[in-house]
């Protein structure tokens, strides 16, 4: 089905155009809303990954897919988005994550590297799980103990903290689940 795709593209055959539009917007569209972008920066980025893999087929003719096609187009919007987040200075790429920051530097961004995206959810995520569970979560990710965070929390025992870090990383884990860039990531 993908070789289809790519002989249809190299063709210009409108058909195969609007299959890729049906079955592989949406996924970019919700990338892009759920990271501060609206419904023209969704079309715009779109139109821009197809016209990287429209000079790609273009430049080499023998060019072959080394993912799922709407894997390989959801991973050239997600980067360029990235990129163009970067441009307008809404995000700050972080110091750990160099990888990310020189893999968009490249005009023609290589397959999908799910690492980047999971962080993103994960970091999104996380601000949306009540704020005691935030708390908890960022003092054990600096590796305080039970104790330590009962005492800078102000909670009445480490018992109590162990309870509700389980439950704050099984609600952060179904939350991160729910998130519809999570579940695009399992099509295919």
């Amino acid at each position: 089905m993908d070789e289809d795709i790519l002989a249809g593209l190299r063709k210009r055959d409108n058909r195969v155009l609007q299959y890729i539009y049906k079955n592989s917007y949406n996924p970019v569209r919700q990338l892009v809303l759920h990271n501060a972008g609206s419904e023209s920066d969704a079309e715009d980025i779109f139109q821009e990954a197809l016209i990287v893999i429209f000079k790609k087929l273009k430049d080499e003719q023998d060019f072959e897919l080394n993912a799922a096609f709407s894997t390989y187009l959801y991973s050239i919007a997600r980067l360029l988005w990235l990129k163009h987040l970067r441009n307008i200075k809404k995000i700050e790429i972080d110091p750990l994550n160099r990888d990310m920051e020189e893999r968009i530097e490249f005009e023609e961004p290589s397959p999908v590297q799910d690492k980047d995206l999971r962080m993103a959810i994960y970091q999104r995520t996380l601000l949306k799980i009540p704020e005691d569970c935030q708390k908890i979560l960022q003092l054990t990710a600096q590796d305080l103990t039970s104790s330590e965070i009962a005492e800078q929390l102000g909670f009445r025992s480490e018992g109590y903290v162990r309870k509700r870090r389980h439950f704050c990383k099984e609600y952060l884990i179904n939350k991160v689940k729910e998130d519809p860039d999570y579940q695009a990531m399992f099509i295919d």
